[in-house]
């Protein structure tokens, strides 16, 4: 056997715990190993529609100043996001997606041993991040509807529990908190613990639903996370932003990479947000729409997917082996969904809400998939 040529010991212990994320197959990738053309994508919660116009005129534009650094302290995208949030820009702190802010978060906060308390399953990045740091994820079951069960979370802090995380709408669940359990959590928490409200999916929320952004303006101790790469269209770009205390970005700022959001993604959110309101409510209708239509065909097929506040549904079928089968069966037939076990549900998957025509050929593909599924264990 060859020898590592690694130094022993070179690498961190805390990275033994870590299992690498497992993202959704790329598309051209299928494509190779298919030899189907007309490949569709519905894995990894992309928004259906492109870049808003004015972000795209923004891209071509910045093209020709990219010989130089972009703004480290993105001072233009912090303007316009207080525009929109009314969050002072002096709280707000993008990022090369929401995913980077994470690991930035854990990186500043967590020593070894410490604990973050987090729904599960729920985003995997909440808990790799603690455990790159050492620190021990606390995982708390989901109620039964999916979303975070907030009486559990609070009864799982300690004395070591440094961040307790909301992801609402939870990931890859699709349930939301309730604005009234929201506040009433916050009022508990106990005054050594961070409380950080995951939102990447805060636009598809139904009106009356919680705003992180409301809540830091009343005066509330919490971070809030949200990114621009769901409804917004810019996945490809990675950016996104957390909202703050300006002492806690301030220790961000120490640890962060000075250029992580570059000159084309800064472009092209500053001018997403200059035309959003123009453009958010076909594609949220669109959503909509069509994410009760497709949970309509699946429960028409014999399943039950959980309620949605997102762009996706979750679907469990039963078994790890028949999840893994369905997922095996689609890609081979040119249809990607998520398998959800790296999420730490083993027997799901999930599915993104596309176009309708997207969302068809998915019913349809599913409909042949399912009689092929192993049979589930009888009792």
């Amino acid at each position: 056997m060859d020898q590592s040529p690694l130094p022993s010991g070179l690498l961190r212990a805390a990275l033994d715990a870590v299992d690498p994320y497992e993202p959704g197959r790329p598309i051209e990738a299928v494509r190779l190993d298919t030899g189907i053309h007309e490949v569709i994508k519905l894995a990894s919660n992309e928004g259906p529609f492109p870049p808003m116009p004015a972000a795209q005129q923004a891209i071509a534009d910045a093209a020709t100043g990219l010989r130089m650094y972009p703004d480290p302290g993105c001072w233009f995208l912090r303007d316009a996001i207080e525009r929109r949030t009314l969050v002072p820009a002096e709280r707000i702190l993008p990022g090369n997606g929401v995913d980077s802010l994470i690991k930035l978060l854990c990186l500043a906060t967590i020593d070894p041993g410490d604990q973050v308390v987090m729904g599960w399953p729920s985003f995997i990045s909440w808990r790799q991040g603690t455990l790159m740091m050492g620190g021990e994820p606390v995982l708390v079951p989901l109620a039964p509807d999916g979303a975070y069960d907030l009486d559990a979370i609070l009864a799982a802090i300690g004395p070591r529990t440094k961040i307790v995380v909301i992801v609402s709408p939870n990931n890859p669940t699709g349930a939301a908190v309730t604005p009234d359990a929201l506040e009433a959590f916050l009022d508990r928490v106990p005054g050594h613990v961070l409380t950080v409200l995951d939102e990447a999916y805060f636009e598809y929320l139904p009106s009356g639903s919680h705003d992180g952004a409301e809540l830091l303006r009343s005066g509330r101790p919490l971070a809030v996370t949200r990114t621009f790469s769901k409804v917004f269209g810019l996945a490809g770009l990675r950016v996104g932003y957390l909202m703050a205390d300006p002492a806690l970005l301030g220790a961000l700022a120490r640890v962060r990479n000075v250029f992580d959001v570059s000159t084309v993604a800064q472009a092209a959110a500053i001018a997403t947000l200059s035309e959003a309101d123009a453009h958010l409510p076909e594609r949220l209708a669109l959503n909509v729409a069509e994410r009760a239509r497709v949970d309509g065909a699946l429960r028409g097929l014999g399943l039950a997917p959980l309620p949605s506040d997102a762009n996706f549904l979750f679907v469990d079928l039963g078994s790890a082996e028949r999840a893994g089968a369905a997922f095996e069966s689609l890609i081979k037939l040119g249809v990607i969904v998520r398998p959800a076990r790296g999420f730490g549900a083993p027997t799901a998957i999930r599915v993104t809400i596309g176009w309708p025509y997207e969302n068809d050929r998915f019913l349809r593909v599913l409909n042949d998939v399912l009689p092929t599924l192993p049979s589930l264990a009888r009792n």
